[in-house]
């Protein structure tokens, strides 16, 4: 009887951690687009869990239509069992790689060759599903420590002071305990013999959750405390590094290379619906095409850095972002060919304000400003994120 009180409470602690039994395969993907819908619109073009969809650049020469996704979510369309916790930390390398293709257009939206490139999450600390710092958290809570006790001494008390004939109705009851029945709602004699082991026992904790929240089960404890945890890694650190290329309509030659690096992180810990901030910084260095030279090349190095600050604004109900502000710098730096009215530096001020008007969809609205010439770029574009497509997951 020990161990299996033991292993069920143990079972439920996975319950509560992964949010899913190995035979509900819905609820475990319905939990994985919820985690993913929490995240910041900035921090999903860094590295998207799942589907994006971009049109870039819409209002300006040089427009491209682009899709971005990794193995893992491809491979969790056609086969939604993958979800379960061994088979979701098993591909946990193939959901920090991120790929995209794109088309790209010239100003009349002609067809003006492609784009693509791959992206890996070097440290990704903001995934709640896998996260290091959450199950650590859960192991040493003293709750969970002070509920090992309760259900040892309830064991005991079980095989030593119940008569045959009721512990079948008592083992019931401690499996209420554990589950999510509120403590209220249990047997009166059962209740006593509880109050009594938590005194002896000197648990704290769990005689407070009795004393004030006795229409509160474990269950629901849990669940609050696992919000609470997840809400306190958004701010964790994500950096990813990758390559992205783009060619030429006709030969489909590269007309250029880059190597980029993109890292995102939060600067104080908010409660769940409160406003952040986060600290953005890109590098990139760029081979591109230099058409002071007859061939076709990628003799034009190009290095660029920007580093900002993002405001994001979220619901306070369901603690979803809806609108996000950021300001930055960016400085850039050209080794190769000088062009006609061209600097070697330059210096812009920056501002991308994101709005989400549905579900999935986020449009960014990115304004350069350059201080030395006094010229404003303009550069409006759209990103679909794909958390909806759990309807198409429902198992």
């Amino acid at each position: 009887m020990r161990k299996s009180i033991k292993k069920y409470a143990f079972l439920l602690t996975l319950l509560v951690v992964a949010k899913a039994s190995v035979a509900q395969v819905a609820p475990v993907t319905k939990f994985l687009f919820t985690a993913d819908s929490l995240k910041s619109g900035n921090s999903k073009d860094i590295l998207t869990s799942f589907f994006q969809l971009g049109l870039n650049s819409i209002t300006g020469p040089n427009k491209e239509f682009s899709f971005s996704s990794n193995p893992f979510a491809i491979m969790l369309k056609r086969n939604p069992e993958l979800s379960l916790d061994k088979n979701y930390k098993r591909y946990k390398p193939l959901r920090k790689l991120n790929f995209n293709i794109g088309i790209r257009l010239d100003s009349a939206f002609r067809f003006n060759g492609f784009s693509s490139g791959l992206n890996f999450a070097l440290i990704d600390q903001t995934d709640a599903t896998t996260s290091k710092f959450i199950l650590e958290k859960l192991r040493g809570d003293e709750l969970n420590h002070e509920r090992d006790i309760l259900l040892a001494a309830l064991n005991d008390y079980l095989t030593k002071n119940v008569a045959a004939a009721d512990q079948r109705a008592f083992a019931a009851n401690i499996n209420k305990v554990v589950q999510d029945a509120p403590f209220n709602t249990l047997d009166v004699d059962f209740q006593k013999t509880v109050k009594q082991l938590v005194a002896d026992k000197n648990l704290n904790k769990i005689g407070n959750i009795f004393a004030n929240k006795a229409d509160s089960s474990f269950k629901q404890i849990d669940a609050e405390k696992f919000k609470a945890l997840k809400n306190s890694i958004k701010n964790h650190l994500l950096w990813t590094v990758g390559i992205s290329d783009s060619t030429y309509k006709d030969k489909f030659q590269f007309s250029n290379v880059a190597i980029v690096s993109k890292l995102s992180k939060g600067i104080f810990d908010p409660g769940p619906g409160d406003n952040n901030l986060e600290v953005n910084v890109m590098a990139a260095y760029t081979f591109s095409n230099d058409t002071l030279k007859k061939e076709r090349n990628l003799k034009r190095e190009i290095f660029t850095v920007e580093s900002g600050i993002n405001w994001i604004i979220r619901d306070k109900t369901t603690d979803r972002p809806f609108c996000e502000m950021k300001f930055s710098g960016s400085y850039y730096h050209n080794f190769g060919s000088i062009y006609t009215n061209e600097r070697r530096d330059s210096l812009t001020i920056n501002g991308t304000l994101r709005v989400r008007v549905l579900e999935d969809i986020w449009i960014p609205l990115e304004i350069k400003y350059d201080p030395k010439s006094g010229n404003i770029f303009g550069f409006l574009n759209i990103r679909a994120n794909f958390t909806g497509l759990n309807k198409l997951l429902k198992g």
